[in-house]
């Protein structure tokens, strides 16, 4: 696995290095000078690091990033430094994951299997629910989690109800452990991070992105609008990372689905593409999707059959495209 591991952000770092030095040599980025003959640049902190920094020995070494988190269908496909994976890695990503967990069990999504309480009167025990495919479910008591002078009759008390047919138990679920703020840098990390992956340096150094890598090396902050994600309407059509290109809405719209292994769920991010303040845009859409649940946005999706890392005449291209746009 160490192998492994180790071949695969070698492999990250070359085709990122490669990429920074092709947009040099085609002066794409003016004023930009690396640090090293051959350079990474973290995209969170913006620090340059050398091959060398593979070396995980170093306090500071390039870790393979997974946004969207791998426990949630995500990939492992870019590198950040430690420093940032920590700050800005499993901290909050936990948070994204336990979250789409609650949300199986709030919806009851067949296959979920969780703890919750459960009182009648005076009496309250913890039962171990199990969703089933119909979507009816099963409570188990169990001893080993249950005071059992408690239980029994409790136990006693639902089987008087059901012979007179009042027996009635709702679960009471536990209260969440999410942090909400922690739950939304994630998505936003998701979203920043993908469009990276997909156009690496091109456009991603642009100043505009200052405000997602502040918020996101200083997460107690409050920096960037936390209403910039969604994931309670449909698009007929999404495109690869696409763009929205409507007068007045000009952005990016990363998109991805969450997985457990229960259920999955879309969500769309919302990423500056040109100077207008981003909170303009996002309270727009938020409009929109306030009142509809299917809703057509003017959008353009680059080629997803074109490298937009190495083709030198498709980054050219994206990069006036997106210079006409501004």
């Amino acid at each position: 696995m160490a192998k492994n591991n180790a071949a695969k952000r070698q492999g990250i770092f070359d085709k990122y290095s490669a990429n920074l030095d092709l947009l040099i040599s085609e002066g794409l980025l003016p004023g930009f000078t690396k640090k090293f003959e051959k350079t990474y640049v973290c995209p969170i902190c913006l620090n340059h690091f050398s091959e060398a920094d593979l070396d995980v020995t170093l306090k500071n070494h390039l870790t393979l990033e997974d946004a969207p988190p791998v426990t949630l269908g995500g990939r492992a496909d870019t590198l950040t430094c430690k420093s940032c994976n920590n700050g800005c890695g499993t901290g909050i990503d936990s948070h994204l994951v336990e979250r789409m967990r609650e949300m199986d069990r709030e919806q009851f999504i067949p296959g979920a299997i969780f703890e919750a309480w459960f009182k009648m009167g005076a009496l309250k025990v913890k039962g171990l629910i199990s969703v089933m495919k119909d979507g009816k479910h099963k409570v188990k008591f169990d001893l080993k989690h249950n005071n059992p002078k408690i239980l029994k009759p409790f136990l006693e008390h639902v089987d008087s109800q059901k012979a007179t047919g009042d027996a009635i138990l709702k679960p009471i679920l536990p209260e969440s452990s999410v942090d909400v703020k922690k739950l939304q840098l994630a998505l936003l990390k998701s979203g920043y991070m993908l469009i990276f992956s997909k156009f690496g340096y091109s456009f991603i150094l642009d100043s505009a992105y200052d405000r997602i890598r502040e918020q996101l090396l200083n997460p107690e902050s409050n920096i960037y609008p936390t209403n910039f994600w969604f994931h309670h309407f449909s698009l007929k059509e999404i495109p690869d990372v696409p763009f929205i290109i409507e007068t007045g809405l000009e952005s990016i719209m990363p998109t991805f689905s969450l997985s457990t292994n229960i259920s999955m769920r879309v969500f769309y991010t919302i990423i500056p593409l040109n100077t207008k303040p981003i909170e303009i845009v996002i309270d727009e859409l938020q409009k929109r999707f306030a009142t509809q649940k299917t809703i057509d946005i003017e959008m353009y999706g680059f080629s997803t059959q074109v490298d937009y890392l190495s083709d030198t005449d498709a980054i050219k291209y994206m990069i006036d495209w997106i210079n006409r746009v501004k």
